[in-house]
């Protein structure tokens, strides 16, 4: 597979040292937990995937946000039942990939598109 693009991936976690132990166990480098801006962060390389883990977004100190939420819900694509039925139980919105007219579809409404 060749990657022709490549975006450093954000995601908030309510425990960092946590997701940064699972993707250690994963096989990522990890780097080490840091204070930076409104909260703390680490970045993990996983192959050519980027991301990085925070515990607090930039915008939060400039904007009434409630404890449990975030300005950008989750939108989750898979293709299993189950993987979506996680998905749904931890807050996400899963679309159950079943092919690409039918997603994209799905995305669309999802997104208000």
């Amino acid at each position: 597979m060749a990657v022709t693009g490549m975006a450093n991936l954000a995601v908030k976690v309510a425990d960092l040292e946590g997701a940064c132990g699972w993707y250690a166990a994963a096989g990522a480098t990890v780097s080490d937990p840091i204070q930076w801006e409104n909260g703390r962060r680490a970045d993990v390389t996983l192959g050519w995937l980027h991301l990085t883990l925070f515990t607090q977004a930039i915008y939060e100190d400039a904007c009434d946000l409630p404890a449990e939420g975030f300005l950008h819900p989750a939108l989750f694509v898979d293709d299993l039942d189950v993987n979506c039925e996680a998905a749904r139980e931890v807050g996400m919105r899963p679309v159950h990939f079943r092919d690409n007219a039918q997603a994209l579809a799905e995305i669309d409404t999802a997104l208000g598109s």
